[in-house]
């Protein structure tokens, strides 16, 4: 099995939003992605989704979206992101969720040997962030402890643990924030995540491994709109 991850799929297919406006890479970009989702991703693997999947309202504009992911090969486990203004718990989307589709929201599953976790997660803030926002992310790292406390008993010895995480663990000048002690305490094997959108910001992305975890970032246009192998072999 190989694990494979992208984010920030930005579907619109309820209400066609017309993403090239932001810029010209994203003309088409649905199309792109499932042509590139189909040469690279096999029925048996995996892929990792952190976050801003669907740009729908409600659950009701989101079934295409969702119906549009089931229908790509492989396993998919989703979590939010912060566009992602439909997801309203864990809980309440499992049962929506289409035969191909899991998730997780401050929890853990396992799935094919392999452990994975996460939630919506929170950008790095300076300390004198403003305090709604600094509460948001203390919300945000409690659920991140949630998940790696089950993740924890989940996980059997040697079993890889993958973690959403959908913004940068690592601030601008790649000072880590508060999420990334506890992957590395956690012995996280890789975190994925994406958010990042401007070209600038993609070569001070924090890659591949730092401490004892690999991180990697995965928003669709940042890698091509390809899904990204994160681990197994090469076909």
């Amino acid at each position: 099995m190989n694990v494979w991850a992208i984010a920030d799929l930005h579907l619109s297919l309820a209400k066609p939003d017309r993403r090239e406006r932001y810029a010209a890479r994203w003309l088409d970009h649905a199309n792109t992605i499932a042509k590139e989702w189909r040469a690279t991703v096999k029925s048996d693997d995996l892929v990792l989704l952190p976050g801003d999947l669907s740009m729908a309202g409600n659950h009701r504009d989101l079934q295409p979206d969702l119906a549009w992911i089931n229908r790509l090969p492989g396993t998919k486990v989703l979590s939010p992101g912060n566009h992602d203004v439909w997801w309203n718990g864990v809980e309440k989307i499992r049962p929506m969720l289409r035969h191909s589709l899991l998730a997780v929201g401050g929890d853990a599953i396992s799935i094919n040997g392999v452990v994975v976790c996460g939630t919506r997660g929170a950008p790095v803030l300076d300390d004198d962030a403003a305090a709604d926002r600094l509460a948001e992310s203390d919300r945000e790292l409690a659920l991140l402890d949630q998940a790696l406390e089950m993740a924890a008993s989940l996980r059997e010895p040697g079993q890889p643990l993958y973690v959403l995480w959908h913004y940068p663990p690592f601030d601008q000048h790649k000072r880590p924030g508060p999420c990334v002690r506890r992957f590395e305490e956690a012995a996280v094997t890789a975190c994925v995540y994406g958010h990042l959108h401007a070209i600038g910001q993609w070569s001070m992305a924090v890659q591949g491994v730092v401490g004892s975890v690999r991180y990697a970032c995965v928003a669709a246009d940042a890698i091509g709109f390809r899904p990204l192998r994160v681990s197994g072999s090469r076909r």
